[in-house]
């Protein structure tokens, strides 16, 4: 999520998604619901990937070319850490991430809006999952790329000496797509805040279990990480989207809460700041800078290699900073750019000094 400044830094298009704060993307390749459709044709060499990257079969490389433009179109600010990757794991993180961009743009995709639809779509991808694993793809780019990875996995696994590397697991991608349809299909806001941390935790969370096994990373710790780092990272991506959310009459913030500050679903509906909708937005905030505040203590417990992949974290904590220095106004006029409140080249130092530090 970056700001106008330093052009070169950010795409062209918008980078802001519904995987960043609820706007469209326009993905350039979206399959029928009864048949696979034919692969879309991206570049075959992309400069993330690099001649040296493990991937390099020209149809697997366009496949990753694609989940890669897919990522910087729709997902910049988790573009930005990705691309600072080293060559081996960048393939794995940006399938995944494709993966994610994909189902968070279902309802999108599916102009009618109708359940039933909606569930088609959804199947639609559970059944991908479910082919890729077997070993059998549909003819979609990210499922293409999530097989290679898989057994890019395996054939590290049989010519390694020590114990197998954890896999993709087929519960944490359905964990993901049941989460995204139930929302879909139930837009009331959610009671409480532990609604919002059970969304959390079935998106961003899920996310990050399976970047760390895609990089072969076994540890308690890191997945404890990773699940206080989703939820941080899902509650704040919500509140990001009061307001676009807002105008097609759909509110995350919790009813208790709301009820209890005396704010109204008209009153976000509407965008209309006020003392208890700060308070509102003060308290949620509060629970996601918790949850990054613990991801971050365990930073010293975790394997090292696990720390680039939650570079998320530098994002997350750029809006919640912004968000209090606006008062905590979700509807303030800095927080509805296109990007990360910190300037292009501030974001990209912070990733980089990070990566340099072994922290996130």
């Amino acid at each position: 999520m970056l700001s106008n400044a330093h052009k070169a830094l950010r795409p062209s298009a918008s980078p802001l998604a519904a995987v960043v704060s609820g706007q469209q993307c326009q993905p350039s390749f979206v399959p029928s619901i009864n048949e696979s459709a034919s692969a879309a044709q991206p570049p075959l060499q992309h400069r993330c990937m690099g001649t040296k990257s493990p991937v390099q079969d020209p149809g697997l490389r366009a496949a990753f070319g694609y989940c890669i433009e897919e990522v910087r179109s729709c997902d910049y600010e988790n573009y930005v850490w990705a691309a600072q990757l080293s060559k081996e794991l960048r393939p794995a993180v940006f399938a995944l991430r494709a993966f994610n961009v994909e189902t968070a743009q279902v309802a999108d995709q599916v102009r009618s809006k109708e359940p039933t639809l909606l569930q088609m779509r959804y199947q639609w991808w559970r059944d991908g999952i479910s082919n890729t694993i077997k070993g059998s793809p549909p003819k979609h780019p990210v499922l293409l790329a999530l097989r290679s990875v898989m057994d890019l996995q395996q054939q590290s696994s049989s010519s390694s000496s020590t114990a197998a590397s954890p896999k993709l697991r087929q519960y944490h991608f359905k964990r993901i797509i049941d989460t995204r349809e139930n929302d879909l299909l139930d837009p009331q806001p959610p009671l409480t805040v532990e609604g919002l941390e059970q969304y959390a935790e079935g998106t961003a969370s899920q996310l990050l279990y399976l970047q760390l096994a895609s990089a072969n990373i076994q540890s308690r710790e890191a997945d404890h990480a990773a699940s206080h780092l989703g939820k941080a990272v899902g509650i704040a991506t919500l509140l990001k989207g009061t307001k676009y959310h807002g105008e097609r009459r759909r509110s995350y913030l919790p009813v208790e809460l709301c009820a209890k500050h005396g704010v109204s679903q008209e009153d976000v509906y509407s965008a209309q700041p006020s003392d208890g909708m700060c308070d509102v937005v003060l308290a949620v905030a509060s629970v996601a800078k918790n949850h990054l505040d613990e991801a971050r203590a365990l930073a010293g417990r975790i394997p090292r290699e696990a720390a680039p992949l939650m570079l998320m974290s530098v994002g997350c904590d750029s809006y919640l900073r912004a968000l209090e220095a606006c008062n905590f106004d979700p509807f303030h006029e800095r927080l509805q750019g296109r990007g990360s409140p910190l300037s292009p080249l501030m974001h990209v130092l912070r990733v980089k000094m990070h990566l340099l530090r072994g922290t996130y």
